[in-house]
């Protein structure tokens, strides 16, 4: 009856061991896919949202628009005058550019770096606006200082540069407002000695006038 006993409490100890073995097994696996399946989801959205943001501006990035025929008005600028800045815009890009172009707003802003000076005045009491559209292949003119407030003014004698920056917007498709760009080129020019200005003199000696006074013939008076 005692090793009955034993044998039913032997067998009872290995049935009670292989369901929680077996139990053990397959709870293994389905707590590993629950935990690794959150961080999967979370890499993905990071991803996506990062192409996102950075996609339009490595796509909407153009070359091509320059500034050519740059010269003074008038061609020759002396010290004391006021003058300005034309050109010519080219668009040759593959975009459609806009700039404001009137006298209430300018797309070009200028700096010397010596030689010549910007001053402003008065404004006038009234501006025109004026936009305009260049398409690909397209030109157009354009003046600094366009404003009536503004004026540039030379200043002393010598080789001047002028630092152009050209600001412009380029159409996109996707958006209903112009990406801002702008392209900068640098432009030299003469200054010359004003009127109002001492040239360079140089010594001259002049030697005094020669007057001769030479004995005319005798007359004598005829008897």
């Amino acid at each position: 009856m005692i090793n009955l006993n034993v044998k039913w409490a032997l067998f009872s100890i290995i049935v009670i061991t292989l369901m929680l073995t077996t139990a053990t097994t397959f709870a293994s696996p389905i707590l590993a896919v629950k935990k690794s399946s959150s961080p999967s989801v979370k890499t993905t959205h990071k991803a996506s949202s990062t192409t996102a943001s950075t996609t339009p501006t490595a796509h909407y990035h153009i070359r091509g628009v320059k500034l050519l025929s740059v010269h003074t008005v008038p061609s020759k600028v002396a010290v004391g005058n006021t003058f300005s800045l034309r050109g010519s815009v080219f668009n040759n890009s593959t975009a459609t550019i806009t700039f404001a172009n009137g006298t209430c707003t300018s797309p070009l802003s200028v700096t010397f770096n010596k030689n010549a000076v910007l001053e402003t005045n008065a404004a006038a009491a009234s501006c025109k606006a004026q936009q305009v559209t260049l398409k690909p292949g397209e030109h157009s003119q354009i003046i600094s200082p366009n404003l009536s407030a503004i004026i540039y003014r030379a200043t002393a004698v010598g080789t001047t540069n002028a630092t152009m920056i050209f600001k412009y917007g380029v159409e996109i498709p996707t958006s209903n407002s112009p990406i801002i760009d702008t392209i900068s080129r640098t432009y030299a020019f003469e200054i010359q000695p004003g009127s109002q200005q001492p040239q360079s003199t140089s010594t001259i000696t002049t030697a005094p006038a020669k007057t001769t006074s030479e004995p005319g013939s005798l007359k004598l008076p005829t008897p």
